[in-house]
């Protein structure tokens, strides 16, 4: 849980740098950052699933896949239609779609994790 918490903050760090990045330099520094945090992440929610859905792993990694995949497929044409509309500083703003998901995503995970907590504690 705490691996998960702490990539999807390194993923969040290098959305934001990228958001307001000018230079080469920031973006190669962003990029890696995000990169590192998206694939920590990925592994991290694959093996906390079999904690959370014990008896529907093969249904939860199934979902957890194709959400990823419609990830892969939804997010370039936002990012593009950004680029468009707002010229070459568009590529830097258009990284404000990951600081708007990496948030959500940690706000979620919050609470998946805190909600598994509170069932723990009075089942108990």
């Amino acid at each position: 849980e705490k691996t998960v918490l702490l990539s999807l903050g390194v993923l969040l760090a290098g959305a934001i740098l990228m958001s307001m990045s000018f230079t080469f330099a920031m973006s190669i520094l962003g990029i890696v950052l995000m990169a590192l945090g998206m694939g920590v992440a990925n592994a991290a929610v694959f093996k906390l699933m079999p904690q959370f859905v014990p008896q529907a792993v093969g249904g939860a990694a199934g979902i957890i896949g194709g959400l990823g995949a419609f990830g892969g497929f939804a997010i370039p044409p936002v990012l593009g239609m950004i680029v468009s509309s707002l010229g070459s500083t568009g590529y830097a703003t258009g990284f404000l779609t990951y600081v708007v998901l990496g948030l959500l995503s940690l706000a979620l995970a919050f609470n998946l994790i805190r909600s598994r907590r509170t069932v723990e504690t009075y089942s108990n």
